[in-house]
C-alpha cells in the first residue's frame, strides 16, 4: 500500500504493537481491508520519518522482548 494512503502507516503503539506482534508470532498480517494474510518474515521495517517513530519503536522492542521474540540487528 503506497505510504500516501491514510491506512498505510500505524501511528498509535497499540495498533503497531499489536501488528508487530502479529507478524512475529501468529505471522499474520491483518490488511487494511480486514483481510488476513499469512506471512514469513524475517525482519521488520519501523520508519524513523512517521510521527513519533522512536516511542512506536521503543513500544514495539518491548512488547517483542515481553513475548520472548529474538531482536536482532542486521549484519
Amino acid at each position: 500500500m503506497p505510504r500516501t494512503d491514510p491506512r498505510a502507516l500505524h501511528t498509535d503503539g497499540p495498533t503497531a504493537v499489536a501488528q508487530a506482534l502479529s507478524i512475529a508470532i501468529r505471522h499474520r498480517v491483518q490488511l487494511a481491508d480486514g483481510h488476513r494474510l499469512d506471512i514469513d518474515a524475517d525482519t521488520m521495517c519501523l520508519h524513523g520519518d512517521t510521527p513519533g517513530a522512536a516511542e512506536l519503536a521503543r513500544m514495539v522492542r518491548a512488547a517483542l522482548d515481553e513475548a520472548g521474540v529474538e531482536v536482532a540487528r542486521l549484519e
